[in-house]
């Protein structure tokens, strides 16, 4: 496919679209994201779609007769991010010729399953293999044993300090540190925080949170943390977490969180406990939270909401970056945008479910639609 056909104001807007911010100009990035890019500006053929489509229901699948393949290990093929996530990857790859053959596992949320699931893609022919690895370096010895057999493991949105060379090929993650900073400056300068907040996490010892946490703790001057708690990024865990805040009897001014979708739930045990919503400052977007968010606008209950893009593009991404390790050297890491957006009116998809991540998933409306219809 000629990339040369798609122009520097198509691939802009693709940009825009997947960040949900005009900020980030698509010049100043990686050629390797350049590239990823205009390559998710490609508009498919239905029957490309179909064969998607087909793909995206089966746990192996054949795009064609190229020698490439592809394994795509998920820890948890339940979420719904993580579904339309395996669509998004899918058709990243549709766009290369010679990917002939995609291989998809379900971690099941176990890391000794993820693991396992790591090393089977390899010894199963898998060329390049992308993971969202939630695990940190416990995932390490699994993708030395991959990268042995010749198979370069790219990893996405999670950071993987000081990972080996012979562990991760390449890396695409997130500034976490600088995400922490930015939400330092929304609680200072745009809410003007002075009272205690929690930070809400996920797993413990994620690098992820483990970073964020810190910069934005050293970063933030008017107000500061009263607890940290974890949530395992579940709605259960997320309940239990902001029951606790709210039975603690402290007023705080502003949950901070690094994952959306579970955030419904926050409102939940506050609106249970007939307690004002505090000011939410989230990664990843939610419609079940914009529709939550929009309903309660014009109302005593109305909150602060600052969130970001569902970062699904970066899964995308990272097969552009895992094709042109075949073809030579790629950065070891690179750092993936992500500006913080305001909640405005208009958030809220309707003919959209609730788990919905938001209008920055890349899928052709026709396909996402189809997709929805069948869960």
């Amino acid at each position: 496919m000629d990339l040369g056909t798609i122009s520097d104001e198509v691939a802009q807007h693709t940009l825009n679209s997947a960040l949900l911010s005009s900020e980030v100009r698509l010049s100043d990035q990686p050629e390797v994201i350049q590239e990823a890019i205009k390559r998710s500006s490609i508009k498919l053929t239905p029957k490309q779609l179909d064969t998607a489509f087909k793909c995206w229901n089966s746990t192996v699948c054949k795009l064609g007769d190229g020698p490439v393949t592809i394994g795509m290990p998920d820890w948890d093929a339940t979420i719904q991010w993580h579904k339309l996530n395996k669509m998004s990857m899918i058709l990243q790859a549709m766009t290369y010729p010679s990917v002939g053959k995609l291989m998809f596992t379900d971690g099941q949320n176990e890391m000794a399953k993820y693991q396992a699931d790591i090393r089977s893609l390899a010894s199963r022919g898998a060329h390049v293999i992308v993971e969202l690895n939630s695990f940190g370096k416990s995932t390490y010895p699994a993708n030395r044993f991959a990268q042995k057999l010749g198979a370069k493991v790219v990893t996405y949105i999670s950071p993987q300090p000081d990972a080996p060379s012979d562990t991760i090929t390449s890396q695409i993650h997130l500034d976490s540190c600088a995400m922490g900073k930015a939400m330092a400056r929304i609680a200072d300068q745009k809410l003007r925080l002075t009272r205690r907040t929690a930070i809400f996490n996920g797993v413990p010892g994620n690098p992820l949170g483990v970073e964020w946490n810190r910069c934005y703790e050293q970063a933030v001057k008017k107000s500061r943390v009263g607890v940290k708690l974890d949530t395992g990024w579940t709605p259960a865990g997320t309940f239990s977490a902001a029951s606790a805040v709210v039975s603690s009897g402290k007023n705080y001014s502003a949950i901070l969180f690094d994952y959306a979708d579970p955030v419904p739930q926050v409102v939940d045990a506050f609106d249970k406990a007939a307690i004002r919503v505090p000011a939410i400052i989230t990664w990843t977007d939610n419609n079940g939270l914009a529709k939550i968010w929009e309903k309660k606008q014009g109302t005593p209950g109305a909150f602060p909401l600052w969130y970001t893009t569902s970062h699904m593009w970066s899964s995308r991404a990272s097969v552009t970056i895992g094709m042109a390790s075949l073809a030579g050297h790629v950065p070891a890491e690179i750092l993936s945008p992500a500006p913080f957006v305001q909640a405005k009116r208009g958030l809220y998809e309707a003919d959209r479910p609730d788990d919905y991540p938001g209008s920055d998933v890349m899928i052709p409306d026709e396909l996402l639609s189809r997709m929805l219809k069948t869960g």
